[in-house]
């Protein structure tokens, strides 16, 4: 097609111009979609007022015509007249029952009018009858016509509508194109340039030269409405602004809600080992500060003899989720789910990208311990019937009864891993393997339940670790949460640790000549997890 298009950049310039900008939206939609009629509809209620909000409307008026040659000049300044006479306007959007109550009523201008604001809220910008001749039904008074949305983007079928054949007799509508206008109406064009709609199969022969004019439109539309807008005066005017800044102000709460509720779900599925694209397809890397640990459950093969299969993954599950939400608490990882054991990581590939430094050793440790002391003093809640994840106490119960313990160990280490995307084609995982990895094996294996195995070097530098501003993950969480502070800023780690868990008593039993398979440790030591009934006295 070679019709040259109407200059949208000169309508732009010259729209506010203009003391009705509808006028010219009309006579710029009649040339660009080469159409015979073109009009347009004001959506309002009985009072007739403009400006109202779409979701008050209960009528469309015709408000304006404009066409082509002598029928067109007679449509433009009589046009609203005559379809008054005829009863074609207003357009009711609803039809009463006889039981007094609202239905829908048929039509395709009733629907656009109706949609309004859910066509705004979608996106769904033109709606398109490509063909009404073929589809009329002679022997009724309503016919069902396909009806394709259009969004600026792409084509859509929406589920045939109900056509007035009475309309679409007297306008000799051989097609139809509407598009909504923000806070007024709609635009209407009968018979555009057939050749415009005309398809092969499926498909519009001319699809780039019709969205190019559907585009255009769009554009055209958009500042006309707002042109229009600020023709709004005194009361309507006050209205209309304060609707659209409350419509603001709650699409930013809105945002912003979302926002906060995106970057939790994103801390949450990272803490329990999801990963980002970029992370699957890292290359491997070798990490020095990482530090990781296991905890595996103690006697689980008693709790699996003693329980039926339902109840057993149901205190499993229990477990694993607490150690995901503590995971996610305190900056750590889930890297896996082994059964009954769960890894735990903190290492740099998964610290988070908001933080612009990385942590220390000794925060990365600090973090590691509070995480677990904090799983098992929720577990040892789960197993006594104070949990809020098993309110109905069925833990309890189903220990009681089988009179059996729920308990778990672990064992921490830090240094050297390997850290990438492990798996197959179809399934990855994004792990760490390594010597520092292993040991945290070695040492949850022959540790004791309720507690954390470690080797000399960290619980040297546990001894010495201080929770400051510096390390202030775990400041925010333990100082703020916990509300936990004094004046120095400054909080020794084993003073908070037995702050925030209750302890009376030193935490920290050393272990000697301890051995496992090929692990074997002169020395070692047991952090306690669980308070003892003295703690309290």
């Amino acid at each position: 097609m070679k019709h040259e298009l109407p200059d949208i950049d000169k309508f732009e310039r010259i729209v506010f111009k203009k003391k009705n900008a509808l006028d010219l939206l009309l006579s710029f939609s009649l040339k660009l979609m080469q159409a015979r009629q073109v009009g347009l509809l004001l959506g309002t209620d009985k009072t007739y007022f403009k400006f109202l909000p779409p979701d008050k409307w209960d009528r469309g008026v015709m408000h304006k015509f404009n066409g082509k040659g002598f029928a067109g000049l007679i449509l433009k300044y009589f046009g609203t007249i005559i379809v008054k006479h005829k009863g074609l306007s207003p357009v009711r959007l609803y039809k009463d029952t006889q039981f007094g109550e609202k239905k829908e009523s048929d039509g395709v201008i009733s629907f656009v009018l109706r949609k309004h604001k859910d066509f705004y809220e979608k996106g769904i910008k033109v709606l398109i009858i490509d063909n009404i001749c073929d589809a009329l039904n002679d022997d009724e008074s309503y016919s069902k016509i396909p009806i394709l949305s259009y969004n600026g983007d792409v084509f859509k079928f929406l589920p045939d509508l109900k056509i007035n054949n009475v309309i679409a007799r007297q306008f000799k509508a051989k097609n139809f194109v509407s598009a909504y206008i923000p806070d007024y109406g709609a635009i209407v064009f009968n018979n555009i340039n057939e050749n415009l709609l005309q398809k092969t199969g499926e498909e519009f022969t001319c699809e780039l030269e019709l969205k190019k004019r559907l585009n255009i439109l769009i554009s055209a539309i958009e500042t006309a409405s707002l042109a229009y807008i600020g023709l709004a005066k005194g009361r309507q005017a006050t209205h209309l602004i304060w609707r659209k800044e409350k419509s603001l102000r709650n699409t930013a709460l809105q945002l912003k809600n979302k926002e906060i509720e995106l970057n939790a779900q994103k801390e949450y599925l990272r803490a329990v080992g999801a990963v980002n694209e970029k992370q699957l397809n890292m290359e491997a890397v070798n990490i020095t500060d990482g530090v990781y640990a296991f905890m595996d459950m103690v006697g689980s093969t008693t709790l699996r003899k003693e329980l039926n299969p339902r109840d057993y993954f149901y205190i499993l599950n229990l477990c694993h989720q607490i150690a995901a939400n503590n995971a996610n608490q305190y900056s750590c990882r889930v890297d896996n789910f082994i059964g009954d054991c769960v890894f735990l990581e903190n290492a740099s590939p998964f610290d988070n990208e908001k933080i612009h430094f990385s942590m220390g050793m000794q925060e990365r440790i600090m973090l590691m311990t509070f995480t677990l002391a904090s799983i098992f003093k929720e577990i040892h809640l789960l197993k006594t019937g104070q949990h809020d994840m098993d309110k109905a106490k069925r833990v309890k119960g189903l220990i009681d009864k089988a009179q059996i313990n729920i308990s778990f160990r672990a064992g921490m280490e830090m240094g050297t891993a390997l850290i990438g995307p492990l798996g197959s084609r179809k399934r990855k995982i994004v792990t760490a393997i390594g010597e520092a990895v292993n040991t945290a094996s070695r040492l949850e294996s022959c540790g004791i339940q309720e507690g954390i195995h470690i080797n000399e070097p960290i619980m040297a530098i546990l001894k010495d670790a201080c929770i400051t501003r510096d390390t202030g993950t775990l400041w925010q969480i333990i100082c703020e949460t916990n509300g936990i502070s004094n004046n120095s800023d400054s909080l020794n780690f084993f003073d908070c640790y037995e702050k925030v868990f209750g302890f009376g008593k030193n935490v920290i039993t050393q272990r000697t000549n301890v051995s496992y398979k090929e692990f074997s440790k002169d020395i070692t030591y047991w952090i306690k997890c669980i308070p003892d009934s003295d703690d309290w006295d």
